[in-house]
């Protein structure tokens, strides 16, 4: 019994390095993912404090009707990150967040930013790709950095 659960243990970790963890590798979960955003132009947020979250929350859901509440954040233990891709002009543009670590540098917050193919069917409308993170509270400088 004990060696099937070693197996089992090292398996998942032989999977984890294989996905690309690593030591400094921080959990998060998303908030909010989408194309439509009250902000318009591209953003990078790190928010640590209450007013500051209900003050992005009310720019970002302006075009919203009804106005979604503010999802709950406990600043004293977890804190807040988001990118904004801006507004395009058409369909077919995403915008992720893959991965974050903290190193002695500071915080490294990794997106991904898709945009349509040539050739590629997409609606003919305004979006403003984004996406908005929870993860535990970090101290230090945070930079942001697209990969492909």
């Amino acid at each position: 019994m004990r060696r099937a659960l070693l197996l089992v243990v090292l398996g998942c970790w032989g999977s984890l390095v294989a996905l690309g963890w690593r030591e400094g590798s921080v959990p998060f979960a998303t908030i909010a993912q989408g194309t439509s955003s009250g902000i318009t132009t591209a953003t990078r947020a790190v928010i640590r404090d209450q007013g500051a979250w209900a003050r992005l929350w009310s720019e970002h859901t302006a075009r919203l009707m009804p106005v979604p509440p503010v999802p709950p954040v406990d600043f004293s233990r977890e804190m807040v990150v988001g990118v904004f891709a801006g507004e395009q002009r058409t369909g077919g543009f995403e915008i992720e967040i893959i991965r974050i670590e903290q190193g002695s540098e500071g915080i490294a917050v990794q997106y991904r930013e898709r945009a349509p193919s040539p050739g590629d069917l997409v609606p003919q409308a305004l979006t403003q790709p984004y996406h908005l993170v929870r993860l535990r509270r970090l101290e230090g400088t945070v930079a942001f950095q697209a990969v492909r």
